[in-house]
């Protein structure tokens, strides 16, 4: 069964069969839709997305997006910003993640192994 994620008048999440809406009817802020008992509204806002998709996994990480954590796969702290691939290049998809957010992906920083290399110091006994 499908599925439509809209907000009820109080600004609640609402999942709304499509066969139960009887019209759609166009807005400034956005499309109206009327089943016979309620009328509900699209989300328009980041605020208004964020109600109706935290139940499936988005956060918001920064002022200008949402996103989908089942979907990221690996957490850069210097430049903080998520990947949805693990490893990650130059041309990886990306989301920024402001400081305040970073509590919620910190636990997906990988730490990168030493790059240098280790030489033992010499004993006082060595062979020649």
């Amino acid at each position: 069964m499908s599925y439509i994620a809209l907000l009820d008048s109080n600004g609640n999440p609402v999942k709304l069969d499509p066969a139960d809406v009887i019209a759609i009817r166009p807005t400034a802020d956005g499309p109206e839709f009327y089943t016979k008992d309620a009328m509900y509204y699209y989300p328009t806002t980041l605020e208004e997305l964020m109600v109706v998709l935290k139940e499936v996994g988005f956060e918001r990480l920064d002022r200008t997006n949402l996103v989908n954590l089942n979907h990221v796969k690996a957490f850069d702290p210097k430049a903080r910003k998520v990947y949805f691939e693990q490893p990650w290049t130059k041309d990886s998809k990306f989301a920024t993640v402001s400081e305040a957010n970073v509590s919620k992906v910190e636990h997906l920083a990988k730490e990168e192994p030493a790059r240098y290399k280790v030489f033992h110091k010499p004993s006082l006994f060595w062979k020649k």
